[in-house]
C-alpha cells in the first residue's frame, strides 16, 4: 500500500476530521482512507478524463489513410493491426 503525506492542512480542518472520525468510532487515518476510497468509487466521476470531443478527434485520426506516427507509414493496415495487437515485438 502507498503512503500519502498532505501538508499545510489547517489545524481547524484536521481537528474537525479527527472529531468526525471519533464519532464514527474510527481513527483519523482510517476515516481518511475510507473518504478517499469513497471519492474514487463515486460513479458521478467519469472513468475517463478525455471528453467526447477528444475521443471523436482521435477516432477521426484513426480513419485517415496515413498513420499519425511515421514509424508505421510503410505498413499495410493488416501489419498495423498486428503491431498494435502485439504481434510484432521488434518495433
Amino acid at each position: 500500500m502507498a503512503t500519502l503525506t498532505i501538508r499545510n492542512v489547517p489545524d481547524g480542518v484536521k481537528q474537525a476530521l479527527r472529531v468526525k472520525a471519533a464519532q464514527k468510532g474510527r481513527s483519523l487515518e482510517e476515516d481518511l482512507r475510507r473518504i478517499l476510497a469513497d471519492e474514487v468509487a463515486d460513479p458521478s466521476i467519469p472513468a475517463s478524463r478525455i471528453d467526447a470531443e477528444e475521443i471523436m478527434r482521435r477516432a477521426a485520426d484513426l480513419e485517415t489513410d496515413e498513420p499519425a506516427d511515421n514509424r508505421y507509414r510503410y505498413f499495410t493496415q493488416k501489419e498495423l493491426s498486428d503491431a498494435i495487437c502485439g504481434e510484432y515485438d521488434d518495433l
